[in-house]
């Protein structure tokens, strides 16, 4: 017993928190000059000792818009005479777009530490009209020295040309992006450097290039080898000019390099008129027109560019009344069907309907995106008889005709027999009486006995003495188990975030609840991010904007129930329809939602 004290002892002085090092915290930016509409990295590095990582605030002017933030964090474990110390480095990364000319103060960033408050430098920002000069970078990697007729040289025969086969399109309206590489120079080791995110629109792939195929083509009167190296198409989400992010490119090619000295022995044997040097190309600008949809918006506007038809078609011609029916609502056309919402319903009384399940299809069709998006409704008839099931309803915006147009389905005609009548079974319960008494060998309860006492107990059968000995091992084993948790926070990164996405989605839909009762896009945003960083947590996936197809995909390989995969991404196109085509929602459908999206989580929580 003497021994058992004394472990649980070492174990508790082995949990006291040894004084941490100040945390230090500093804000920095990878550019201080930036042009009206570019976009530039915030960098928040925090150092400490600390398991849990605090969030750090940092308020921007109203100048900046922040476009998405992004986190990494590294450990280094010293021991230094035999003290063992740990730092965790946090950098938050935050990109940020300037809109308005002008010097403006950044910063300064906080952290709250232990009760206290640290600060960072505040830093100065310039932004200035159109692009901001370009910083002085050499195409070149490496340390060797250029000269200026070598880079002349580059930025004549290799270049990246972008084009848009379209520049001032509508809101939701498809531009298709091309990027070429123009070469006179033998290639070597291409691959893709930084990608742009496309913020701003909807992307899909049309073309990846794995290897360069090579045509010759003149320019200028020069011939060039011209490879198609990437082609997407872009769906516009917000009006207004915006700008493409610069697509990277590197590879290696052969330059002619220069002797030393042409008494130098050693490079008289060794120089090589051409040596491979790595370069990173970078494509043109192009700034593209984006114009909202009119205002004679048609009240049956599903959010959906382009055109499309609909469909509608039943599981069955007969049916009983009661009894639910499956109808289908094709939506087939040309445009983003991602964007495409729920059409209108019929205005009727013969049918209940329920919330429909949603499938999109999509494929290319050249370079012009189409396909189908489904909609299954679960319908119950409430009559019976010859009835109608009027037509759905479709409005979307037909950038080629400016206008928008509605299409409807055909109706449907079903025969509704009648359904079983259910009489109503009223009970009775029944009469109280008496208590009789049966027999005499009964031992009926004695109300009068003023209390119970246990006869015979021993002190060694008391649960309290059992107790009061289990209290130290008891004590020690949570000792035990705290600490290795923290230990597994501190260490693993995936485990760490794992365990607390479920406080991270409940701030979110808090948040969202105070939301309600304001914007559309608001209160929707909030919705989304609490799923996709529910999701992204818990499968330890990179932040940024997870999409409806990856929910799926990532759900599907972690052996998600495919009605549980359904509801999630269903919650998602509600969220993403809301920032194609912003309306007003009465509050019972935001309440509804809210509920879904509980639900959902509390869902995936206990799946994965």
């Amino acid at each position: 017993m003497v021994s058992l004290r004394i472990l649980v002892g070492v174990v508790c002085l082995s949990l006291v928190s040894v004084p941490v090092q100040a945390m230090t915290v500093q804000l920095s930016a990878d550019r201080t000059r930036v042009g009206v509409g570019e976009v530039f990295s915030l960098t928040v590095a925090m150092s400490i000792e600390e398991v849990a990582v605090p969030t750090p605030d940092l308020t921007l002017p109203d100048a900046f818009d922040l476009i998405g933030s992004r986190s990494s964090t590294s450990t280094s474990i010293s021991i230094v005479q035999g003290a063992v110390s740990q730092t965790k480095t946090v950098n938050v990364v935050n990109s940020v777009r300037a809109k308005e000319e002008g010097t403006f103060t950044i910063g300064p960033a906080s952290v709250v530490s232990n009760g206290q408050t640290i600060r960072s430098q505040a830093i100065q920002v310039e932004v200035v009209k159109g692009a901001a000069a370009p910083r002085a970078s050499s195409p070149l990697s490496g340390q060797d020295a250029v000269t200026a007729d070598q880079l002349q040289e580059i930025e004549e025969n290799l270049f990246i040309e972008v084009s848009a086969d379209r520049e001032s399109v509508y809101i939701g309206e498809q531009i298709v992006l091309t990027y070429d590489l123009y070469s006179r120079y033998r290639i070597q080791n291409p691959r893709f450097g930084v990608v742009p995110s496309y913020t701003g629109f909807w992307a899909e792939k049309i073309f990846d290039a794995s290897r360069l195929e090579q045509r010759s083509e003149v320019v200028n009167g020069r011939s060039f080898n011209r490879s198609r190296l990437k082609q997407v198409a872009l769906f516009p989400t917000v009006p207004g000019k915006q700008k493409i992010e610069q697509l990277e490119f590197v590879c290696d090619i052969p330059l002619r390099s220069r002797r030393r000295s042409l008494f130098d022995v050693d490079d008289f044997f060794s120089w090589d008129p051409f040596r491979s040097r790595q370069v990173t190309i970078r494509a043109t600008d192009i700034e593209l027109d984006i114009k909202p949809l009119p205002g004679n918006v048609a009240a049956s506007f599903c959010g959906g560019v382009g055109r499309f038809d609909i469909e509608a078609v039943t599981s069955s011609e007969m049916a009983t009344q009661g009894d639910p029916v499956t109808v289908t609502i094709i939506v087939k056309g040309r445009g983003n069907l991602h964007g495409v919402g729920e059409p209108r319903r019929p205005d009727t009384q013969s049918f209940k309907f329920y919330d429909p399940k949603s499938t999109v299809e999509t494929r290319l069709n050249g370079t012009v995106l189409e396909g189908e998006k489904t909609f299954e409704y679960v319908v119950i008839p409430v009559e019976s008889g010859t009835v109608e099931l009027p037509p759905f309803e479709l409005a979307y915006f037909d950038p080629d005709r400016k206008r928008y147009v509605t299409a409807r389905s055909q109706p449907v005609l079903l025969s509704v027999a009648p359904g079983e009548q259910v009489e109503e079974v009223s009970m009775s319960a029944p009469s109280g009486r008496a208590v009789e008494l049966m027999a005499q060998d009964i031992r009926h309860i004695k109300p009068d006995a003023r209390s119970l006492e246990p006869q015979g107990a021993y002190l060694y059968q008391s649960s309290t003495i059992w107790g009061l000995n289990a209290l130290p091992l008891l004590v020690l084993g949570v000792a035990i188990a705290w600490r290795q948790r923290q230990e597994r926070l501190d260490v693993d990164v995936a485990y760490a975030r794992k365990r607390r996405s479920r406080g991270e989605a409940r701030k979110r839909l808090d948040q969202a609840r105070e939301a309600k009762s304001g914007g559309s896009a608001e209160f929707h945003s909030e919705i989304r991010q609490a799923i996709a960083g529910f999701l992204s947590d818990r499968l330890n996936l990179e932040s940024g904007e997870l999409t409806e197809g990856d929910a799926r995909r990532h759900l599907a390989e972690r052996g998600a129930a495919a009605e549980m995969v359904d509801e999630v991404a269903a919650i998602l196109q509600v969220c993403d329809f809301a920032r194609f085509a912003p309306g007003e929602n009465s509050q019972s459908d935001r309440e509804a939602l809210l509920v879904r999206a509980e639900t959902a989580i509390e869902g995936l929580e206990g799946s994965l």
